[in-house]
C-alpha cells in the first residue's frame, strides 16, 4: 500500500481575469514546473467539491473532500473554528466565526466597507478581542471571544435553550448593511424559539462591538494612518459540538495534518487527525511554504501514512482581487512541492477545496482542478496543470464526495466491489 499526501490549495480555481488572459493558475502555469512535471506524469481531472454550480464554504469543501456527508456529519463551521483555536465546546455552549470589520454609520444603519478590517492583525487585532471580551463581561452577556489569525476569531456562547441555526449577520459583501441575526425560517416552533433567542443574543453583541470598538485608540491611531477602523465584528456559522467517525476509523489510515488557519486544524482535529507543528506557518501569502513540505516529510518519515498539508494564501489574494499576486505565489508554492516529487512509495494529489475570483473577491461554483502522481500509475495526456488543461484529464469530471474513493484504490487500499474479505483465517486441522 502506498502512503498519500493531500495537498489542497485553498481556492486555486479562478475564473477568466481579463488582465492575465486567463486564470491566475493558467497565467502561472508555463513557470510550474513540479505540478506541470507531476501532471504530464501523473492523471489529471476537474472537481465539484460540493456539486456543479454551488460556491461552497471551506469547511463543507473540505469535509466533502475528506469524504463525509455534510447532510448528516456536518457540525456547523463555529464548530470547527473552535477547535482550530483549542477551545473544548461544552453541550450548552455555541461557536461561531468571527471577523473584526469596518463599517460606516449611514441613515440608521452600519455600512460594511471592509469585512476584514484591512486584514488588521498582530496586537492591534488581540487588544480588540480582548476589549470586546471586557465589555460582553461587563454587559453580563454570556459570551467569550478569541482571537486566532489576522483579523478571525471565534464567539463562543454559553446558556440553556440556544440553537446555532441563526442567519449571519455578516452580508458577504461590501457596501450593504451589517444583517440582523435571525433564526432559520424552517424550524420547528421549538427549535425556532431556541434560535430566536440566540438571535437576540447575537444582535446585542453586534451592538456592544460597535459601541466599544469605534472608540478604541488604536481605531483612532489606524485612521490617522490611512488604515480602516476595525469597529465592529461580523458573525456566521454557528456550530456545536458533534461526534463525528474518524478519519482512521473511515478510511483506515494514520493521518496527520500541517495548517495554519483555525478553521483548518478544527476540521482536521475533528476528524483525528495528528497536527504537525510548522514554526512560520501563518495562513497568509507569507506562510513559511519550506518548512510545511518539512512537515510533510517528518509526518512521512514518523510512520504517518495519510498527510494532510493545507496552503490559504491563494484564497486570501483572490479575496483581495489580487489575481496577479495569486499568481505569484502559486509559482512559489510549486518550487517548495519540488522537494515531495519522486517520493517513494507515495501518492500525492494537489487540488482546492473550491474556486475563488479574483475579480468579485468571493468564492464561486466552478470547479477546481486536480492531479493525482505517483511513480507507478496511468497517465493521460495532460501536460500542465491548470483548470483547463485539468477538464480534459484521465479522471474526468466528479464530485468531490468521490475524491476519497479514488485516493483509496491509488494507494493500492480498495476492495473489489462485491466481495467481502472480513472473516478471520480459517484454521487447518490434519488428522494424526
Amino acid at each position: 500500500m502506498l502512503r498519500v499526501v493531500l495537498i489542497i490549495i485553498d481556492g486555486i480555481g479562478d475564473e477568466y481575469i481579463p488582465e492575465l488572459d486567463g486564470t491566475p493558475l493558467e497565467y502561472a502555469s508555463g513557470r510550474l514546473h513540479t505540478l506541470n512535471r507531476m501532471a504530464k506524469e501523473g492523471i489529471c481531472g476537474i472537481m465539484h467539491p460540493v456539486a456543479p454550480g454551488v460556491p461552497p464554504s471551506s469547511d463543507i469543501g473540505h469535509l466533502s473532500i475528506f469524504g463525509y456527508d455534510i447532510e448528516k456529519e456536518y457540525p456547523g463551521r463555529g464548530y470547527f473554528e473552535a477547535l482550530g483555536a483549542g477551545l473544548s465546546l461544552s453541550k450548552n455552549e455555541i461557536a461561531f466565526r468571527v471577523n473584526l470589520a469596518t463599517v460606516r454609520e449611514e441613515n440608521g444603519y452600519l455600512i460594511v466597507t471592509d469585512r476584514r478590517a484591512g486584514r488588521i492583525s498582530g496586537e492591534d487585532a488581540a487588544a480588540l478581542y480582548q476589549a470586546l471580551n471586557k465589555a460582553l463581561h461587563e454587559e453580563g452577556i454570556p459570551a467569550r471571544v478569541v482571537h486566532t489569525i489576522e483579523h478571525r476569531g471565534v464567539l463562543v456562547l454559553r446558556g440553556d435553550d440556544l440553537l446555532g441555526a441563526v442567519t449571519d449577520t455578516d452580508p458577504h459583501e461590501t457596501g450593504t448593511p451589517i444583517l440582523a441575526a435571525e433564526p432559520w425560517r424552517e424550524l420547528s416552533e421549538d427549535y425556532f424559539e431556541k434560535a430566536r433567542k440566540t438571535a437576540e443574543i447575537i444582535n446585542e453583541i453586534t451592538m456592544v462591538s460597535y459601541k466599544i470598538l469605534s472608540v478604541m485608540d488604536i481605531n483612532a491611531s489606524r485612521m490617522a494612518r490611512g488604515l480602516p477602523p476595525a469597529n465592529v465584528i461580523l458573525i456566521r456559522g454557528g456550530g456545536m459540538a458533534k461526534d463525528i467517525v474518524s478519519f482512521m476509523e473511515r478510511w483506515g489510515f494514520k493521518p496527520a495534518f500541517i495548517a495554519a488557519g483555525a478553521l483548518y486544524k478544527g476540521i482536521a482535529r475533528a476528524l483525528g487527525m495528528e497536527e504537525i507543528h510548522v514554526t512560520g506557518a501563518t495562513g497568509t501569502p507569507d506562510t513559511n511554504l519550506d518548512g510545511k513540505v518539512d512537515g510533510c516529510l517528518r509526518a512521512l518519515d514518523r510512520g504517518y501514512d495519510f498527510v494532510f498539508l493545507h496552503i490559504k494564501g491563494t484564497d486570501n489574494l483572490s479575496h483581495d482581487k489580487k489575481p496577479r499576486e495569486k499568481a505569484k505565489f502559486l509559482i512559489r508554492i510549486d518550487q517548495a512541492l519540488e522537494r515531495l516529487y519522486g517520493l517513494e512509495d507515495s501518492v500525492i494529489i494537489v487540488t482546492g477545496d473550491h474556486s475563488t475570483s479574483s475579480l468579485r473577491g468571493r468564492h464561486i461554483g466552478l470547479p477546481v482542478p486536480l492531479l493525482i502522481w505517483s511513480g507507478k500509475m496511468r497517465r493521460d495526456r495532460v501536460e500542465v496543470f491548470n483548470e483547463t488543461a485539468c477538464s480534459s484529464g484521465g479522471l474526468g469530471t466528479f464530485m468531490g464526495r468521490d475524491l476519497m474513493r479514488i485516493i483509496m484504490d491509488m494507494s493500492d487500499r480498495s476492495v473489489e466491489t462485491g466481495t467481502r474479505p472480513e472473516g478471520r483465517p480459517l484454521q487447518f486441522h490434519t488428522e494424526r
